[in-house]
């Protein structure tokens, strides 16, 4: 194909055209941070994803926030107004959690921020908009926010303790509840599984054989985190055992149904490692559900935080 002289002129006007609207946008959000940081006599450090930062309070002797590690955080959200959008501090409970360089944390410009971070530092994170709420489109916040996140680590824990507290928490639960009391609770002890840390608490006896692969498979359960707060039940939830249609299921869940026979019903203790893990934190709260109808995280995360011990009563029914 031979394009002539003045059609190659007008597409590189139009190509310099588009990149130079790009550089003005960057620009501007740069500008108006840059702005309010001057107001405010603030020096800040800037990334080159676009988000500056500058400290509070420094504790260069504090544990540091690594990628794999578990970190514990305060934080209060802010427009550059003053203008607090959202808060969670040491007055509104425990501190919250999520794995650090995991994309475990919305808005990622927090999963930057604390991994520069030390445990004793506060530090204030200016977001653009694309490390903010720029995929949000039901206007719950402003997708052209630049956000102001002030963020206080408190700790910094490793997963694998974490997953080993659950099973010392699991143990006390089975103890503070006499499940091992035939008497109280019948009809057998608790049958643990070290491999997984699941336990298995049968409540009444069934008949036929266990689940095969490729058996569609029918239960009535519910489901409660291990201070017997409910997260949610189904009646009647079918699937092909061991294929994962219609939907994969929590490899805790599965095994726990791979021990039932029909009518047989029980209470399976699973920690997080065998169930939803690290899950995910969103700041702030109260945009989950508007983030799962724009597909950015999966449904579960309404309903279930980071390491959570899950405990499902199933019936099995097919």
């Amino acid at each position: 194909m031979v394009v002539n002289r003045n059609t190659l002129i007008i597409l590189l006007l139009s190509i310099l055209f588009a990149c130079s609207k790009d550089d003005i946008s960057i620009t501007s959000v740069d500008e108006e941070i840059q702005a309010w940081l001057d107001t405010m006599n603030i020096t800040a450090t800037r990334d080159n994803s676009g988000i500056f930062y500058y400290s509070d309070i420094i504790n260069p002797t504090g544990a540091q926030a690594t990628d794999g590690s578990v970190a514990a955080i305060y934080y209060t959200l802010s427009d550059l107004e003053g203008n607090v959008i959202a808060s969670h501090q040491q007055s509104d409970g425990d501190s919250l959690i999520f794995k650090v360089g995991s994309s475990a944390v919305y808005p990622l410009g927090a999963d930057f921020g604390v991994s520069l971070m030390r445990v004793g530092e506060t530090y204030n994170f200016i977001l653009p908009p694309s490390q903010a709420y720029q995929d949000l489109s039901s206007g719950a916040i402003n997708p052209n926010l630049i956000a102001h996140l002030q963020i206080q680590l408190v700790g910094v824990h490793n997963e694998n303790d974490l997953f080993a507290q659950e099973l010392v928490d699991i143990d006390d639960y089975i103890s503070d509840n006499n499940l091992n009391d035939v008497v109280a609770n019948p009809l057998d002890m608790v049958e643990q599984f070290p491999a997984s840390g699941i336990s298995y608490k049968r409540r009444r006896a069934g008949s036929g054989t266990l689940p095969l692969n490729g058996d569609t498979i029918v239960v009535d359960y519910s489901g409660r985190f291990i201070d017997d707060t409910s997260f949610g039940s189904d009646s009647g939830f079918e699937w092909i055992y061991g294929s994962g249609e219609p939907r994969e299921l929590l490899t805790g869940f599965e095994f726990g149904v791979s021990l039932m026979q029909t009518n047989e019903q029980a209470l399976v203790m699973i920690p997080s490692s065998q169930a939803y893990r690290e899950s995910a934190l969103v700041i702030p709260d109260f945009i989950k559900d508007d983030l799962v109808e724009d597909a950015i995280i999966p449904d579960y995360v309404t309903r279930i935080p980071p390491y959570r011990t899950l405990l499902f009563e199933i019936t099995r029914v097919d």
